[in-house]
């Protein structure tokens, strides 16, 4: 009804102008009656579009209201902080609320109600993704966020894909890769180093987003895959604004051309590599007799398996703009995150500090090196399971997707007095909301006698949970140990803003990035002792309890020099 009146206001005045006559005493102009008849066809449109919303009702929808009128209902708030207003109204509405996206009717369920009511409805291909066009059209129709997933014929063509590329990221096929993994990041680092000396500072976020881009080309095309022109290019924003911009493609004229003309080279890498993959097997030279049996994602995918035929070109180009999507999602900004956290807490920062330097430790004195850190001690799920712990604190306080769409073909019935949802209505899923309840400190010994995922929806719910989910934690681990073990950042501003429901850091995080000397280790020790006499006053202790007047520096050592840490405390 508030949609309805809304819209029928102008269309009234409209019709009531024609029939209005003018100042000079001639009747209406025929260009009024034309603009007349069509607000009139395009109103027709938009009530024939929310026939759901005008069906006899019933049964009760769930609480809620519809926001503001003319379809614009509480689409605005997506521009801010929306966890916040997805909260406030959890707090006002209950555990599921009706409310209006993009001008369409939608009810907000949080993870409880997922899995009483629609994670059966998820499971067996009647929960369909939701996703604007344009977006779907850039990602490609066999991405994995847009088909239907479960089980039964439906979701069969998702199950194919799903297990095909789940079986080139398991932690079995990563473990070979991390040593390379490591070596991308130092790379990025030492130009995090060169920049700071060169300006007197550099920014966090680009450097993230080039070592998730360039983690995941390499795994899916290999090493030799990347065009070097292109390579130096931050392309991970390009198809992020893309994402969100109107589907019109002008090429470098409109932010949704410029995605896809990153899209179509993409496709030409893709059609390149497979080609040269079919001509080394023509010469018996398969990857599979390269050290430890190393393969790219690419060759595995185009070949048969026991879960179906190999990848199409279209199948393999929409799975690599996918997981560069997802990286750039997910993985970059928790990085930050992650950056911003341990910097915050010098308790967690010289417990990791401790943990990542016994890695390198035995790295030093295994005669495998970097190979035999990365491999996991039986009955631990990482050989770092204190920056594990770390991980999953950081992505439970940020995760970067708040909601997932979904919309229901047949009415739900959410029990109790939540109400029905009407066949049609989106529904948008609250991942963040039962791990907000666990409170805003940063306590990573939570998880310690706990599973996280049934709690930290960072990587999805339900069947379309992350295939990457593997390839992203290690990421952030190692990310830890190349930080922790070899450089010292500081952290100039963490201000934050809101940008389509995201939280990002402005001017992409500014810090200074320095690599660990000698000289470093012995400040830190004449300061480490002077700071053991202050904690041990009582002035110092209630000062550290309150946590305020005090500016903790640390100073790490080199790689090569013990494995302690000092920390120094001095007014601010």
């Amino acid at each position: 009804r508030e949609i309805s009146s809304s819209l029928m206001l102008p269309t009234w005045a409209l019709l009531g102008r024609s029939a209005v006559v003018d100042r000079s005493g001639d009747t209406h102009k025929p260009w009024t009656g034309l603009l007349s008849i069509c607000s009139a066809s395009a109103l027709g449109l938009l009530l024939l579009q929310y026939w759901p919303v005008w069906q006899p009702r019933w049964k009760k929808l769930p609480p809620g209201n519809s926001g503001w009128p003319f379809l614009i209902g509480h689409t605005l708030n997506l521009l801010g902080d929306l966890g916040a207003w997805l909260q406030s109204m959890h707090e006002r509405y209950g555990p599921a609320f009706r409310c209006c996206i993009c001008g369409m009717p939608a009810v907000c369920v949080d993870c409880d109600t997922y899995d009483r009511c629609l994670a059966k409805l998820d499971g067996s291909a009647q929960f369909v993704p939701l996703w604007p066009s344009g977006f779907q059209a850039l990602l490609g129709d066999n991405a994995l966020q847009f088909l239907l997933a479960g089980s039964g014929q439906r979701g069969a063509r998702h199950r194919r894909l799903k297990r095909k590329v789940g079986d080139a990221l398991t932690v079995n096929e990563l473990r070979k890769f991390l040593p390379r993994i490591e070596e991308i990041m130092d790379r990025e680092f030492k130009d995090m180093v060169a920049e700071t000396a060169r300006d007197g500072q550099t920014s966090l976020m680009p450097h993230c987003m080039r070592i998730v881009k360039t983690v995941i080309l390499e795994l899916v095309l290999g090493p030799d895959g990347i065009r070097a022109e292109e390579y130096q290019q931050d392309t991970s924003k390009i198809l992020l604004d893309g994402m969100i911009a109107a589907p019109i493609d002008l090429g470098r004229c409109t932010a949704y051309g410029r995605a896809m003309t990153v899209r179509r080279n993409y496709h030409r890498d893709v059609e390149r590599q497979r080609a040269a993959a079919v001509k080394a097997a023509l010469q018996g030279a398969l990857e599979s007799e390269k050290p430890d049996g190393w393969q790219t994602i690419l060759t595995r995918l185009a070949k048969d398996c026991e879960h179906g035929a190999g990848l199409s070109i279209e199948e393999m180009q929409d799975m690599l703009i996918s997981l560069l999507f997802g990286g750039s999602l997910t993985t970059a900004e928790t990085m930050q995150w992650l950056t911003c956290e341990v910097y915050r807490h010098t308790d967690w920062f010289e417990r990791l500090t401790k943990e990542q330097r016994n890695l390198r430790d035995q790295a030093d004195a295994s005669p495998a090196g970097l190979k035999s850190i990365w491999a996991a001690p039986e009955g631990k799920r990482s050989p770092c399971p204190e920056s594990l712990l770390a991980c999953y604190e950081t992505l439970r306080l940020h995760c970067p997707i708040d909601v997932l769409l979904r919309s229901v073909e047949e009415p739900v019935d959410l029990g109790g007095d939540l109400g029905t949802i009407p066949a049609g209505w989106w529904v948008a899923v609250h991942l963040t909301e039962r791990g907000k309840k666990l409170g805003p400190e940063f306590n990573p010994d939570r998880w310690i006698d706990r599973a996280a995922a049934s709690e930290v929806h960072a990587f999805g719910l339900g069947p379309h949970f992350c295939v990457g989910r593997h390839l992203a934690l290690w990421e952030l681990q190692i990310f830890l140990h190349t930080w922790l073990t070899r450089y010292n950042i500081e952290i100039l501003s963490d201000e934050i803003y809101h940008q389509t429901g995201l939280k990002r850091f402005k001017g992409g995080m500014p810090v200074k990035v320095t690599a660990q000397t000698p000289e470093d280790l012995c400040t830190g020790e004449e300061e480490r002792s002077e700071s053991s006499r202050l904690s041990e006053t009582p002035e110092a202790a209630t000062l550290l309890k309150q946590g305020s007047g005090l500016s903790i520096t640390t100073t790490l050592p080199s790689v090569n020099f013990g494995s302690e840490i000092s920390c120094s405390s001095s007014d601010n």
